[in-house]
């Protein structure tokens, strides 16, 4: 079986968020599996600057009166081959997003990519498109080649990573799109790229069971939920895995001390005490530590800590080590805290790689109190590092975090289920209160958590019984 993954982006190699390590680390668990799972992405200023890629050919595209270059290179990065589409007048930028003709950029890549096959000679008996700016590739198939026999038999999955973002453009750049217009691209008068994919691909993924349930409802299916439910029975909710290669503290090269789970607390002691000391945290007290590693934007809950961040600071011993950036407002109150507590709380404002492995092998405590999360990955490396997650309960959140019994002293971190302050509080303080006066129940978290299987290789599966039944 052939399977060719396209994807804005793309571990190593470009990565803003989530989706990156999803492309980075399912094609290898495919391979794996016996599936030569490829990848195609642009081919960024900052991926060709470290020229890393080598030239396999090049086509020409349509757009507006003009024939775009597509150029095609070519590396392999651990046993899997990626392909990189190059256009200095589209992806020749320091960002990999956020320009005004977004919407004509990724169009122009989602033409390339099947003109790239032809370059390449890989003709996939699936193509994997996944988030908004893939999401014409299941049409322009369908439109552009459907007299190129070498085309007729692929079939297109569509993966939804977080339907908030849908690439909404006006409707006036079908003038320059070289494709029919069809309803199926037309949404409240644009052009909607994620849309058009929900109604052309033959089937519809997305990254949690909980997840899928969730965009079938109003209030997080962002209008597209009615759609979603007529491709009831083509839609799919995959858990998301974690490269468990990449996090894993035994062999992590970014963390203070490797440890596993045979000697995972006196691992996590030593971590934590290298993590206070570099933050200048007092190390030598026995004090719950709360991490977190975020974007600091509305989705991923922190107006929630806002108005209990005192409370938790002032009557518990509880310290925090926070990292993210984002929201200008999120970004000035973890000063504020900073400044008002700078013995119980720091924070770390951008985002560091090697810092964020030593914040999850560091903390106690790992903080993901999300207004929704299609998946996490967050929640998964702080269990994979022996530390314990705080939660709402909400897409890939309710299915991978076990919430704690007191009674029977099962589960892997602690929950919520409502969008509310308080009942965050209430979590955040039954944790503490177990850290503080329960050891035992506090080891049992910590194995349980470690023992999980969060790697790629069960999503991986599920995935290859998708394909074949469209093969």
């Amino acid at each position: 079986m052939k399977v060719l993954i396209c994807a804005s982006e793309g571990a190593p190699f470009a990565k803003t968020g989530g989706l990156a390590d999803v492309i980075g680390a399912l094609p290898k668990a495919l391979l794996e599996n016996g599936v030569d799972a490829r990848v195609i992405m642009p081919y960024y200023k900052k991926i060709k600057q470290k020229n890393i890629a080598y030239y396999q050919g090049y086509a020409f595209v349509r757009i507006g009166q003009s024939m775009e270059y597509v150029g095609v290179f070519h590396a392999v990065h651990e046993g899997i081959n990626f392909y990189f589409i190059d256009n200095d007048k589209y992806f020749n930028r320091d960002t990999l997003y956020g320009h005004a003709d977004e919407g004509e950029m990724f169009a122009f890549f989602d033409f390339a990519v099947l003109e790239a096959i032809k370059v390449i000679d890989f003709f996939p008996n699936i193509i994997h498109c996944n988030d908004w700016q893939t999401g014409l590739i299941p049409y322009i198939l369908k439109s552009n080649y459907y007299n190129d026999y070498r085309y007729q038999f692929m079939r297109t999955v569509y993966s939804i990573h977080n339907i908030q973002y849908q690439g909404i453009f006006p409707m006036d750049m079908l003038k320059i799109l070289f494709m029919p217009y069809s309803p199926s691209i037309e949404f409240d008068n644009c052009i909607n790229f994620m849309k058009t994919a929900i109604m052309e691909a033959n089937k519809i993924t997305t990254v949690s069971p909980s997840y899928k349930d969730e965009t079938l409802t109003d209030e997080y299916g962002y209008r597209l939920n009615n759609l979603l439910g007529m491709r009831y029975y083509d839609y799919e909710g995959i858990l998301n895995g974690i490269d468990t290669e990449k996090y894993n503290p035994l062999t992590d090269p970014n963390i203070y001390h490797n440890y596993s789970i045979e000697n995972v607390f006196e691992g996590k002691k030593l971590n934590k005490k290298a993590l206070l000391d570099e933050f200048g945290l007092d190390s030598k007290a026995d004090c719950p530590l709360f991490g977190l590693v975020s974007r600091l934007a509305d989705q991923k809950g922190i107006d929630l800590l806002m108005p209990i961040m005192d409370d938790v600071i002032q009557y518990s011993n509880a310290k925090f080590i926070l990292m993210g950036s984002g929201n200008k407002e999120y970004e000035d109150y973890f000063r504020y805290l900073e400044g008002k507590y700078p013995d119980r709380f720091k924070c770390y404002i951008g985002y560091s790689d090697p810092i964020a492995q030593k914040i999850y092998a560091g903390s106690d405590l790992f903080l993901m109190p999300s207004k929704f999360e299609p998946c996490g990955l967050g929640q998964l490396i702080a269990m994979r590092y022996g530390t314990v997650p705080v939660v709402r309960e909400t897409g890939g959140l309710k299915d991978t975090v076990k919430p704690y019994n007191k009674f029977t002293g099962e589960g892997t971190g602690f929950t919520f289920k409502r969008f509310d302050a308080w009942d965050l509080k209430d979590a955040m303080f039954r944790a503490i209160d177990v850290y503080n006066k329960n050891k035992e129940a506090w080891k049992s978290l910590i194995y349980e958590g470690m023992e999980k299987d969060y790697s790629w290789n069960s999503s991986a599966l599920v995935y290859i019984n998708l394909f074949n039944k469209l093969i």
